[in-house]
């Protein structure tokens, strides 16, 4: 079965019929799309709304996992909590299209700020706040993909990416053995710690994308919740606040880190400082590979163009201190 996104003159067509029905007595004056499966839609009276197409929705039509289903109940439960999510105004199971109120105008991929970084991390908290207190009525609707034991498998490959990653890295930067010895010695010792917390429930689409900013009002809207299952808290964060689409830059920071340990506690704070660093080796990983063979990579080689920026940039990321852990602090030696 071919999946592919509306055709853009039979979406607008469909939204210019629609939307009245979502908001009655409503008539729309302008449609922009923002992605292939996303529009802005201005009403006559100067609101704004955003309708989505679920791309892949027809796909989970009946299962407890359906997209539209899950995603309208998710942001419910946690709208009515008081959560920094978007409010659903409605939905299409029909034609797959779901409809938010309007929550700003640029991404925290766009918009990368240190100021916005509190937000996330407590908005974020109180998420999984809320869905844990909903966990039992939540779990049928864990897709097949992101159960506990999927990413217990995902994560012993990110687990071996990172090692290449910190391998390749100490090749660029001149690292001797005596550094990179104890650097793989520790980094084994943080992924097996990593994996050895327990993970919480939440969206399995996160990064700095799924974050809308609304600079004028200096708020954060946390959007994609289509798709439930499990990860580590601290994964969570660390993607979001990390972009790469559009070079590799990260948010945290000492005072952010400390600020998380305040909020959870010294474990959660390591915790965070080693999913920053094996994200950072991670996307190392696959640098090198797109370095030392761009044929093969072609995709990469475009999503991340221009490359001559990227290791620059991910040696600075890694370079800067987090705290004073001296697992990290043996890690990060490897890019002095």
């Amino acid at each position: 079965m071919a999946i592919s996104p509306p055709d853009p003159a039979q979406a607008a067509h469909y939204l210019r019929a629609h939307v009245p029905r979502i908001v009655p007595r409503a008539a729309v004056a302008s449609i922009e799309p923002l992605t292939g499966e996303v529009w802005q839609v201005t009403l006559a009276d100067g609101r704004l709304l955003v309708a989505k197409h679920q791309l892949w929705g027809f796909l989970t039509q009946g299962q407890p996992y359906d997209l539209l289903a899950v995603e309208t109940e998710v942001l419910e439960l946690l709208g009515r909590a008081g959560c920094p999510v978007p409010q659903v105004l409605g939905c299409d199971p029909q034609a797959q299209f779901i409809f938010f109120e309007h929550c700003g105008s640029r991404t925290l991929e766009e918009a990368h700020h240190p100021a916005y970084l509190p937000q996330v991390i407590e908005g974020w908290g109180h998420v999984e706040q809320v869905l844990r207190h909903h966990q039992a009525r939540l779990l049928p609707r864990v897709m097949p993909q992101a159960q506990p034991s999927c990413l217990q498998q995902a994560w012993a490959q990110a687990a071996s990416r990172a090692l290449e990653g910190l391998e390749w890295l100490a090749r660029q930067c001149g690292a001797s053995p005596a550094v990179l010895a104890p650097a793989r010695q520790v980094l084994q010792q943080a992924c097996a710690f990593l994996g050895s917390r327990p993970p919480s429930l939440g969206t399995t689409d996160y990064n700095p994308r799924n974050i809308v900013v609304d600079p004028g009002r200096g708020q954060v809207r946390f959007i994609e919740f289509a798709k439930l299952g499990w990860d580590w808290t601290e994964r969570r964060l660390v993607q979001y606040t990390n972009t790469v689409k559009s070079g590799f830059r990260s948010l945290l920071d000492q005072d952010q880190v400390a600020r998380y340990a305040g909020q959870t506690d010294s474990e959660g704070a390591r915790a965070l400082e080693y999913h920053h660093l094996v994200f950072c080796l991670n996307a190392a990983a696959l640098l090198g590979q797109v370095l030392d063979a761009p044929a093969e990579h072609a995709a990469l080689l475009r999503a991340w163009a221009p490359l001559s920026p990227r290791l620059g940039q991910l040696v600075h990321c890694l370079r800067v201190p987090l705290s004073a852990d001296p697992w990290a602090t043996a890690i990060r030696e490897v890019c002095r």
